[in-house]
């Protein structure tokens, strides 16, 4: 784990996991379907998730197109640090997304319209590479959709319309990148419906040598031997792919290697780059040093962020690394010091500087209030996040509306878990503080010892009435008002209405 929690996924990034084919067959009818429904079969790469948003067309890659990883913004210049000869030999990090710029910087103007976003697959090497590809760095598109965005802080936010592959050929070709690897399309069910779909050379190859072994009047066994014929195929890129992708008319679904499902195989893998903890701990405490080192270098007030990481990444070429790391070589580390200098820059920009605030919010009370209001004053915006529990979940909308009639404009998340790295995940804006109780505030710090993010402790005051008693008296109307802010007191109906009864709830 790194010392900085710096790359999070979006959550307004679109959502194009798959579901695993064997969590959904799991009765017969459902295996009869799979059998007997039209689908196309495709390559799954292993790769990262990358996002371009085509936003010009004046030529120039660096003004017609945004690029991003888990929605953190990636710029051209901010890998300059390294060579590009460096980057293919040695790199197991962001610095392989310099290998992108350098494939658009060799495009010419195409007709990919403006406001389309790529979803792209890039196999990148990574700690958690399984398929070991002999021809790395290429991108795969996968995807295509009209889409709005927005870009603050370096984060990329989009609003894609769906997720389409109707022109997926014409522009990959436009990009000269490729497209999933086809494999089949018909008809499963049979020995000859199956025969007669196969699309792929070297697949019809394997089945000739494996379909005497499939019962055909067993849905189980075919869909188990047709699953192992399908990943055995090998990569277009060289070694195995992850698994395939099916895809029907109204579903999609994937079949992934069996060491892409086993947690004790992904461990051992993460582990080849990974020390003990003893190591990790002090690497990473390292790592952040020079991070520090680094940006206190930096004019950083009213610049652009690209121009900042120009600067960083001049600084970085020439800076002497006086530490090292048992598994990993100069340029991993410069590429873990480059990544947190870039989120401590991030963090620290004019107007980035927000804080969050959760709970259960069971009744918006005076003493949530004002620590919310209080917040306002002291950071640039507050996100609260909305915990539902088991024995919550039927007041949910009931908690949300009190939270939006008394702050209009609150930034709000809703989660299942009090677990913070969890929460932080789930907010798109820069946390750097965490507000807490006294009887929270040693809980938190440990959870997020391994970040830069404070803990800012609130203490309890003696008035301060809890949300258990407002609802023990919730027949008081005086009492209620007393211990609410007054912007829910024209709720007071609702609310009576819902605990009435529920004391205990």
């Amino acid at each position: 784990m790194s010392f900085i929690n710096f790359l999070t996924e979006s959550k307004d990034q679109l959502d194009i996991s798959i579901l695993a084919a064997s969590k959904y067959l799991t009765t017969d009818a459902k295996k009869e379907w799979f059998l007997e429904t039209p689908c196309t079969i495709e390559a799954k790469t292993d790769g990262v998730k990358l996002t371009i948003v085509k936003i010009d067309n004046t030529g120039n890659y660096t003004k017609d197109y945004i690029f991003a990883y888990k929605g953190n913004i990636l710029y051209n210049d901010e890998f300059d640090y390294t060579s590009t000869y460096r980057v293919k030999k040695d790199s197991v990090g962001a610095a392989q997304f310099k290998l992108v710029f350098d494939h658009f910087k060799k495009l010419d103007t195409n007709s990919i319209p403006v406001g389309t976003e790529l979803f792209v697959e890039y196999l990148m090497k990574k700690s958690t590479l399984s398929s070991n590809y002999k021809y790395p760095h290429k991108m795969v598109l996968i995807g295509h959709s009209k889409s709005k965005y927005t870009v603050k802080f370096g984060k990329l936010k989009t609003t894609p319309n769906g997720f389409g592959t109707d022109k997926r050929d014409i522009y990959a070709k436009m990009l000269k990148i490729n497209t999933p690897l086809k494999l089949f399309n018909g008809i499963l069910g049979t020995d000859r419906q199956f025969s007669k779909g196969i699309i792929n050379k070297q697949l019809k190859s394997i089945y000739e040598g494996a379909k005497n072994v499939i019962n055909w009047n067993n849905s189980s066994n075919i869909i188990s031997n047709i699953s192992s014929i399908l990943l055995d195929v090998e990569s277009a890129f060289g070694g195995t792919e992850e698994g395939v992708v099916i895809k029907f008319p109204d579903k999609i679904l994937k079949i992934q290697q069996v060491y892409q499902v086993d947690p004790a195989a992904r461990a051992k893998i993460k582990m080849k780059y990974r020390g003990l903890p003893e190591e990790e701990d002090l690497y990473w405490k390292n790592v952040k040093i020079a991070a520090n080192e680094l940006k206190q270098m930096i004019v950083i007030k009213s610049r652009p962020l690209d121009k900042i990481l120009k600067d960083l990444a001049f600084n970085l070429k020439g800076y002497k690394v006086n530490f090292d790391h048992p598994k990993k070589n100069l340029l991993n580390i410069k590429e873990d010091i480059q990544l947190t200098a870039k989120t401590l820059i991030i963090k620290s920009m004019k107007g980035n500087n927000n804080a969050l605030f959760f709970g259960k919010y069971r009744i918006l009370t005076k003493a949530h209030y004002n620590i919310i209001k209080r917040a306002y004053t002291l950071y640039d915006d507050v996100v609260v996040a909305l915990i539902t529990s088991k024995n919550t979940k039927e007041t949910q909308k009931l908690r949300l509306k009190m939270l939006k009639t008394a702050f209009p404009d609150l930034d709000i998340i809703q989660a299942n878990t009090g677990n913070l790295v969890t929460l932080l995940n789930k907010s798109d804006k820069n946390i750097n503080v965490v507000i807490a109780g006294s009887d929270r505030v040693q809980s938190y710090r440990e959870q997020l010892k391994r970040t830069d993010i404070v803990v800012k402790e609130i203490p309890r005051i003696n008035n301060d009435i809890s949300a258990t008693k407002i609802i023990n008296n919730i027949s008081d109307f005086e009492y209620f008002k007393a211990n609410t802010p007054k912007q829910i007191h024209g709720m007071y109906k609702e609310i009576l209405n819902t605990y009435k009864g529920k004391i205990n709830g």
